[in-house]
This record gives structure tokens, C-alpha cells and sequence, in this order.
């Protein structure tokens, strides 16, 4: 196969961040940039790439495009992704797919239809700390898992950004705890069940979670915007025979990526956990893609995996609210698998 053209759709933090990395790729033409923002114009001649308003307007103009990578805000995910299938595009999506299951369900079977790789973006699976725990995990080093506590503590988005709103973002649930939910569901399987509380005050957003699985497992969860401190991140996880852990502060594989706004409050802004240079998560996350679509293997992240953590973070959403333990709503069968066509 020749060189994959690549266009990047959104242009803020995530779509920059990918747009540099796609830019230097082997094998890969970076080949536009869908933004309205006036200086993504004097950027994306920097990066070689054409720049269009929309995504809308560079189909039209008929730009030949292989994939597309979408880092827009997540209420427009599903939008977007179905508009790219439709069009024969491969998608890498930012995490998370969709704000409801029968939404990521839409888009998964939008990509089936028409054979294109769908990757969601759960790049923690990338992380070679967390990736190493994985195996170590598969390979009974600490027995049958009994417990895992998961923590995730970072900046509050700008507030003025589309964050703020819940109904846009899906708030920190969906934003930071989304990570560790797919994660842990990749090492656990199914959840039978979650019970969460969500906690706000200006500039703060809380919430924990209790995810029991069934296979025996039961997880603790906790995610916040607006932490003081440096981006935080750890996993612990508990069987029979030791524990294992992956900490950002101990191992130094991430570490803030990105700049506080000038204008906001001090725990305002964006911080992006990343790897040593030659361990870019992100990096190794769209080099998979590639080679997904090269192949046509399907994504170390599956659509099902996508789906299956949305469900839990709907169910995890439901459950601050009513009060009780939810019962993740369970994906159609048609999820499980999505392979490019030949």
C-alpha cells in the first residue's frame, strides 16, 4: 500500500498534538487540517498540509484521503465519524466514542458497513507501563485479581470552554475515568455492575465508582478536575498471590503535556500524560492505526471495547444519579468485531 493520507479534524490541544506527530511519520502524508480557527491556517502550511473550514469542505473539494482523525469535542463524535465512514475513510476517534451507547453503536456500525477500521482513542493501553502490567496480569504473576483501585487527578478544562457543559463532555466521568474503565474492562471483562457518586463546586469535579465485574473482581475508581498538583495517575491491582502497580510519579511515564491558559485560574487548562520520547503513547497508538489499516487487523482497542466503556460510563452516570448500583447496558452482538475490508 502507498502512503496513507492522514486529515486531522479539530485543531485544538489533541488535534495538534496528533497533527505534529502524523507529520513525521514514515510512510504517512499528513495531508490536511479541518479548522475554523484563523492561526490553524499559518499552521498547517508549517506542518505541509492544506487547511479547510470543515470536513464537509475538504470532501468536496475531493482531496484524495485515506483516514481521517477526529479531535473534535465528543458531542460531535458520531456526527462526524458516520459522515467519514460513509465516505469510505478509516477513523481514529478520540476517547470517548460517543456520550451514549446507542450512539458509539451508530458509528460502529456505520464503519461496518462500509469497511472501514474504527480505532477509539483509549490510549492508555499504549502506555508501556500500563501495557507491561497487562502482561504481567495475563501471565497469573499476581494470581486471579481480586481487587484494583484506579486514580486519575488532573487540571479543570478551561471554563469557558465546551467542557463546562456536561451534556457536551460528559464531565470528568467521561473525560478522565473513561480511561481506567476501558482499561480495567480489558483486564476484567464484563462489569456486572457500578455505583458512582459525582461531586462539583466551582472549579472542582469529583467522582468515584465501584466497578464489580464478573469474574469476582471489584475496582474502586476516583477521577477529579481542578487537582493543584501535577497530573496524576496510578493503578494498583490486587490477587491472590501479590500486587501490581503502574504510578506515573514512580515510573516518570507521564508527564504533563500542555499549557495553562493565560486567562484562567491556576487548576485550569490542559494537561496531556505522555511517555519518554521513544514510549509516545500516542505515537504507538497511530502507528497501530496505520498498520490496522494496512492490514486490516482489527484495533487493540476494539469497537466492542469503545462501546462496552461507554455503556459503563452511562451506567456510572445513572448511578450518581438515582443513587444505587446500574447494570451496564449490554452492546448488540454486531460490535464485536470490525475488520477492514480487503
Amino acid at each position: 500500500m502507498n502512503e496513507i493520507r492522514v486529515a486531522v479534524v479539530g485543531f485544538g490541544t489533541m488535534g495538534r498534538l496528533y497533527a505534529n506527530i502524523l507529520s513525521q511519520m514514515e510512510g504517512v502524508s499528513l495531508t490536511a487540517i479541518c479548522s475554523s480557527s484563523a492561526e490553524s491556517r499559518l499552521e498547517a502550511a508549517s506542518l505541509g498540509a492544506l487547511r479547510f473550514d470543515s470536513l464537509d469542505e475538504l470532501i468536496q473539494e475531493k482531496i484524495p484521503l485515506d483516514a481521517v482523525v477526529l479531535a473534535l469535542p465528543t458531542y460531535l463524535h458520531k456526527t462526524y465519524a458516520v459522515a467519514a465512514a460513509e465516505k469510505g475513510l478509516h477513523i481514529i476517534c478520540e476517547k470517548p466514542a460517543a456520550l451514549t451507547a446507542e450512539d458509539t453503536e451508530e458509528m460502529i456500525e456505520a464503519c461496518r458497513r462500509n469497511g472501514v477500521c474504527l480505532l477509539v482513542g483509549h490510549v492508555l493501553r499504549f502506555f508501556p507501563d500500563y501495557a507491561r502490567l497487562s502482561e504481567r496480569v495475563s501471565k497469573g504473576e499476581a494470581g486471579p485479581i481480586i481487587t484494583a483501585h484506579a486514580k486519575r487527578y488532573s487540571l479543570h478544562p478551561p471554563s469557558d470552554s465546551w467542557f463546562e457543559d456536561d451534556t457536551k463532555s460528559g464531565g470528568v466521568l467521561f473525560d478522565l475515568m473513561i480511561h481506567d474503565i476501558d482499561y480495567l474492562h480489558s483486564l476484567m471483562g464484563e462489569a456486572e455492575s457500578v455505583y458512582a457518586v459525582i461531586r462539583k463546586s466551582p472549579g472542582v469535579q469529583y467522582a468515584a465508582a465501584v466497578l464489580r465485574f464478573e469474574n469476582g473482581t471489584v475496582a474502586n475508581l476516583e477521577a477529579m478536575w481542578g487537582y493543584a498538583g501535577p497530573f496524576t495517575s496510578s493503578l494498583e491491582v490486587t490477587g491472590k498471590d501479590g500486587m501490581l502497580r503502574a504510578d506515573n510519579e514512580a515510573y516518570k511515564l507521564a508527564v504533563s503535556r500542555g499549557a495553562v491558559a493565560a486567562h484562567s485560574q491556576r487548576n485550569e487548562g490542559v494537561a496531556i500524560p505522555q511517555g519518554e520520547p521513544a514510549d509516545d503513547p500516542y505515537r504507538l497508538e497511530l502507528e497501530h492505526f496505520i498498520e490496522c489499516i494496512r492490514t486490516g487487523a482489527e484495533p487493540i482497542v476494539t469497537a466492542r471495547d469503545a462501546g462496552r466503556a461507554v455503556a459503563t460510563a452511562c451506567a456510572a452516570l445513572e448511578s450518581a444519579w438515582l443513587g444505587r448500583p446500574i447494570k451496564p447496558q449490554r452492546l448488540r452482538q454486531s460490535t464485536s468485531a470490525l475488520h477492514v475490508k480487503d
